[in-house]
């Protein structure tokens, strides 16, 4: 593993009473196993008393069987290197740990006599996730079976609706969240969703044992549905339903909606989808489009 780095930073410190905030940069530089951090003030870094010498000792350690190098420079020249260097008694004393060897004084001498006062700044912290390191960069790397069955009747379901070109009004279409287990359609008072033109009950929404939302037609439904009366049809995402003068589409979020494994589109631009597991039947599914 090697490093390539060419960074700068500005970092804007709180300001005490009376003064304006106070502007330190520097540069986080790298070319192979050696990270430099450089900044032109001391201020960014943190008092030693407020270091933990347990959680230094574990991250210097896991850089040096990494073979990694990381140099900490102020503006008077290097304060300490961590990780795959030569110990020295300064380091041993200040960290107790191998894998820390400390610069010159002079270069730090202006930390020693910080304290942790209310006024004092925040240290910065060593990230509990650095390792391992660049997990994205490993070599034959395989993508981990997903499944986009979510739990019970998330991914917000939920019909838009509008009416057609030649009766609509120019309004935005309306939304619907489908959240009972039975959502019926039609024009009678009290249904789930009251569409006016519609027979009392056109169509019904059915949430099954399987997380699934399926319309049954009572009426007849064009749209990409395109169903008789008596017969059912599952929703994806973007399924199309034509009620009288209604237009109707039910969405649902990729992550819930069952057939599409991995979020993926169902056919298009030659995608091919791999099978995903049904926790809730034991199957393997496969995208609905093949």
């Amino acid at each position: 593993m090697r490093f390539d780095i060419d960074l700068a930073f500005s970092v804007k410190m709180p300001s005490t009473e009376g003064t304006d905030p106070a502007g330190i940069s520097g540069t986080v530089k790298a070319d192979g196993k050696v990270i430099t951090i450089t900044a032109d003030s001391l201020s960014v870094f943190p008092s030693p008393r407020s270091i933990d010498p347990t959680a230094l000792n574990d991250f210097a350690v896991k850089l040096k069987n990494a073979g990694i190098t990381m140099v900490i420079d102020g503006p008077q020249g290097t304060i300490a290197s961590l990780g795959n260097v030569k110990p020295n008694l300064t380091g041993l004393l200040g960290s107790k740990s191998k894998a820390v060897r400390m610069g010159k004084l002079e270069a730090s001498k202006g930390l020693m006599g910080r304290g942790r006062g209310p006024g004092a700044i925040e240290p910065l912290r060593i990230p509990g996730t650095f390792f391992p390191l660049l997990p994205t960069f490993r070599k034959r790397y395989r993508r981990p079976p997903t499944t986009t069955h979510y739990a019970r009747g998330g991914g917000r379901p939920r019909i838009i609706f509008v009416k057609d070109s030649e009766s609509w009004d120019g309004k935005a279409p309306k939304v619907l969240n489908v959240i009972d287990e039975v959502t019926e359609i039609g024009s009678a008072p009290g249904v789930g969703l009251e569409l006016p033109g519609l027979e009392p009950v056109h169509a019904r929404i059915v949430h099954n044992e399987l997380d699934e939302y399926v319309l049954v037609a009572v009426g007849a439904v064009g749209g990409s549905a395109g169903l008789k009366p008596g017969s059912e049809y599952t929703l994806r995402s973007g399924a199309r339903m034509e009620l009288g003068d209604w237009r109707l589409v039910f969405f649902r979020e990729e992550y819930a909606d069952h057939g599409r494994p991995f979020g993926g589109r169902n056919g298009g631009e030659l995608s091919f989808q791999k099978p995903q597991f049904n926790p809730r039947t034991g199957l393997i599914e496969r995208d609905s489009s093949v």
